[in-house]
């Protein structure tokens, strides 16, 4: 249920390597194809997100241990698309443009409350409770991502409404700039944020495998997502502000990503192979077994393989 957003982010994905690639300087027809596009993956990321929302407080119950970073996707498909929205109002004429920007920060605006709600349920669950399990830990680092996202959205955005608002609206031609340096503060905090996601996901790691070895699953792949995101928050951030830090930190992050991602294609054509790879965890930590319903009057043998008691 948590991936549905994953349409509406796969399609931002397209909008922003449009406008990064430069498709749409050179193409009109790939720049209205990626408005297009983003105007898609905006009505599914809305939808997506309030049909989940309204699902976990209508239809389901929930405890706290069921919580894990992959419930981040909640919120991620709507800052997903105020970033790629940022990037490609640059090459739209200024009207659009125009309202491209504010439907941006609408989204952002929707998806940083929730982003922050769900990170706070995420740190008081492995507050009062243990870390995820060991096959699904790696999702630790799936908050890395929206957090990062954030970021991104505030500085794209304020950097595209610098340029358009003065042109757009005259009377308020001091607020693009206001809004531009707003979005450096943004961005720095959310960089902050984030790098302390990323030290936490970092030690939930090596702590679980400190007790036994982490299985390679398909969850291996949120990794990627978060890390890509917070580069490119970095990068931004190195070009903005023209800071060598944020280079060499950016440099870094680009390195060990494309290590990751080559490790993970590699293990995962293993286990298509083998089959080794299906039948395995998903993202969430849902379980059945009769000990993590609370039936304690069963053996601890009735647990599903691999189960610690998760609910």
């Amino acid at each position: 249920m948590l991936h549905y957003g994953a349409i509406s982010m796969a399609m931002g994905t397209v909008v922003i390597g449009i406008g990064s690639y430069q498709y749409a300087l050179t193409s009109k027809a790939a720049l209205y194809i990626g408005w297009v596009l983003w105007w898609v993956s905006v009505v599914l990321a809305v939808a997506s997100s309030i049909l989940l929302v309204y699902l976990l407080v209508s239809k389901q119950t929930k405890s706290i241990e069921s919580v894990t970073g992959a419930w981040l996707l909640l919120a991620a498909p709507l800052t997903v698309c105020a970033a790629s929205g940022g990037t490609i109002a640059e090459y739209l004429p200024t009207n659009l443009a125009l309202l491209t920007v504010v439907a941006s920060y609408f989204l952002l605006g929707a998806g940083m409350p929730l982003t922050c709600c769900l990170v706070v349920l995420y740190v008081h669950r492995i507050t009062v409770y243990k870390l995820p399990a060991r096959d699904i830990v790696l999702t630790s680092f799936i908050p890395l991502g929206p957090i990062s996202q954030i970021g991104v959205a505030s500085i794209t955005l304020g950097r595209i409404a610098q340029e358009v608002v003065p042109i757009a609206l005259p009377h308020v031609e001091a607020l693009g700039s206001a809004m531009f340096y707003a979005g450096i503060i943004g961005a720095l905090v959310s960089w902050g944020c984030a790098l302390f996601a990323l030290a936490h996901a970092v030690f939930s790691v090596i702590y679980q495998q400190r007790s036994s070895k982490i299985p390679f699953t398909i969850s291996w792949w949120a990794l990627v997502f978060p890390i890509g995101v917070f580069s490119r928050l970095t990068v931004d951030l190195s070009e903005t502000m023209q800071l060598g830090f944020f280079k060499v930190v950016h440099l870094m992050l680009v390195t060990a990503l494309l290590v990751l991602w080559l490790f993970n294609m590699v293990r995962t054509a293993v286990g298509i192979w083998t089959g080794s790879i299906f039948g395995i965890s998903e993202l969430t930590e849902d379980c059945t077994c009769c000990a993590c319903k609370g039936d304690d009057t069963q053996k601890p043998e009735t647990r599903a393989s691999g189960c610690e008691g998760r609910v």
